[in-house]
């Protein structure tokens, strides 16, 4: 068997019997995999290139029919220190890699995702994330997912009449469609929409800072976007409703929701049965 050579991102490690482990991983060319490390708990040969997040090259060898790859050798690219070192940045950290372990084809290339993940990281492993920055970078983060997964919301105008983003007041709220991926105006929404108490509401900062989370780097795109924390609850709310309704793969999670976002208070989604009809 010849040996392959390919860039990891560590998403999950768990131990197996007595002295070895099983590693999955977002890899740069192969996409989700698994592989044995063979005495990886009582020896120093991998180091800590099998620590949650960590970015290694790999090489390892794959037998035909097998459904775990041989680990050989990791050499460590970066450890993303800065994330184990504050909890939040664990918690959101751990959020994006339970996410991709859901979305991400199992041996099927998906070099933008990895790409995507790896600045994310990056992020979290150089920036505090008080003040609401832990929560914008998640939003970018499942904005860029859900864009890379097919699913493409229509943010610029009303899905019922077409009215243009621009031509609302600054003071509107629109209602989320979660079903049909977009919102209606004030004119073509139900009424109640400009409760700030309703969770099926988006703020205009909300909605521009979507296509801000859409259009910028990753790793530029948290500084960049204005809207309030609250309104970032809210936007969340949509995306996290349009994974769970649109993303392949994440069609289970009101019943198996992302463990990491309980420590966030995170996992709420507005299901698209309880939309108010217009």
């Amino acid at each position: 068997m010849e040996s392959q050579r390919d860039l990891a991102l560590v998403l999950r490690s768990v131990a197996f019997e007595e002295r070895h482990r099983i590693v999955t991983a977002l890899t740069e060319h192969h996409g989700v995999v698994s592989a044995l490390a063979r005495n990886a708990i009582q020896s120093r040969r991998f180091g800590g290139s099998l620590d949650l997040f960590t970015a290694s090259e790999w090489v390892f060898t794959e037998k035909p029919g097998a459904e775990l790859l041989r680990l050989t050798d990791t050499t460590v690219r970066r450890a993303f220190e800065g994330i184990r070192s504050d909890f939040e940045r664990l918690a959101f950290a751990s959020a994006m890699n339970e996410l991709v372990l859901r979305a991400a084809p199992k041996n099927q290339p998906c070099t933008d995702l990895f790409k995507l993940l790896s600045n994310a990281l990056a992020f979290l492993d150089e920036n505090a994330v008080s003040e609401g920055v832990g929560l914008r970078v998640l939003n970018a983060f499942l904005i860029k997912l859900l864009h890379w997964g097919g699913t493409q919301p229509r943010m610029n105008s009303c899905l019922e009449c077409g009215k243009a983003l621009s031509e609302l007041k600054e003071e509107d709220r629109v209602l989320f469609r979660i079903a049909q991926a977009g919102w209606l105006c004030p004119q073509c929404g139900t009424q109640g929409y400009k409760a700030s108490g309703n969770s099926n509401s988006l703020s205009l900062w909300a909605i521009h800072d979507f296509l801000i989370g859409l259009n910028t780097p990753i790793r530029q795109a948290p500084q960049a976007m204005r809207a309030s924390e609250a309104d970032h609850q809210q936007l969340y709310g949509f995306l996290y409703g349009l994974m769970a309704y649109h993303l392949p793969g994440m069609d289970r999670l009101d019943q198996q929701p992302i463990k990491s976002l309980r420590f966030l208070g995170l996992e709420s989604i507005p299901p698209p049965e309880a939309e108010n009809p217009r």
